[in-house]
């Protein structure tokens, strides 16, 4: 069984309210469902390898509950956060700094969703200014590759030079997300869920001012690694993979 839980967050107090409404509207079966870890651990682990070993003694598959829960991005997950990104698509496609988009998402505590199982770092979602941090190397090297060949359609690639221009340009965010191929995937929907949350709530309450600006994004930008078969790259006049971006607009993320 997997369960996902969001945890109260500092940057979203409603949230908290609307957690505690729902837990008392539920009433006792939640407790069934979410309560009695206590218990749990008053039975003590050894009870459970010893089901675990007896289960795979005799072939049976055994069930395993585990809870994960979303929380705010803090400084202590750039590590897990760049090791993910190194192994994920899109600093393998591009060649991007993953120590500079770490440290980036996980000082960024007002916008983005860790989620994490036991204490461990199973994924995260966020949306960086690419405005903001475009004096970032890491950034930077990401709103190049916006603005080059790479980006194969030419109407497109104009509309994101002038989007991402130095001065008079809109405010665009790009969405990175790495996850552990064992992440459940009926976890997605709340994560992206969550990211919509912190969006409208730092285009509203994040401090100062100039902050709340830069989390206010018009745009969002995925940028996507895709890989072509050897005889579709030949006849496109490329080869390999190539990287496509897609936007969507809409202050709050959309």
């Amino acid at each position: 069984n997997i369960f996902a839980t969001t945890m109260p967050r500092r940057k979203r107090d409603t949230a908290e309210a609307e957690a505690a409404a729902e837990a008392a509207a539920a009433g006792s079966n939640d407790e069934e469902v979410s309560g009695g870890e206590d218990e749990a651990e008053d039975s003590g682990d050894s009870s459970d390898e010893a089901d675990l070993e007896m289960a795979q003694a005799d072939g049976a598959e055994k069930e395993l509950q585990v809870e994960f829960i979303f929380t705010d991005p803090a400084e202590e997950d750039t590590p897990y956060v760049r090791s993910l990104l190194a192994g994920g698509s899109l600093c393998t496609a591009t060649g991007a700094d993953a120590a500079g988009l770490a440290a980036t998402v996980a000082n960024q505590v007002e916008v983005g969703t860790m989620i994490k199982a036991d204490g461990a770092l199973f994924g995260f979602l966020s949306a960086v200014s690419l405005q903001r941090h475009r004096a970032d190397p890491s950034v930077g090297r990401l709103i190049s590759l916006l603005g080059s060949d790479r980006v194969e359609d030419g109407p497109l690639r104009q509309r994101l030079a002038g989007l991402l221009a130095p001065s008079g340009g809109a405010n665009v965010g790009l969405l990175l997300s790495e996850r552990m191929v064992n992440t459940p995937v009926q976890l997605v929907p709340h994560a992206v869920e969550s990211l919509h949350l912190d969006l409208g709530w730092a285009a509203a309450n994040a401090e100062p001012a100039a902050e709340r600006a830069s989390l206010t994004f018009e745009w969002l930008v995925l940028l996507a690694h895709v890989t072509l078969d050897a005889q579709a790259g030949a006849e496109s006049g490329g080869a390999g993979g190539s990287g496509g971006a897609g936007g969507s607009g809409g202050a709050g993320g959309s």
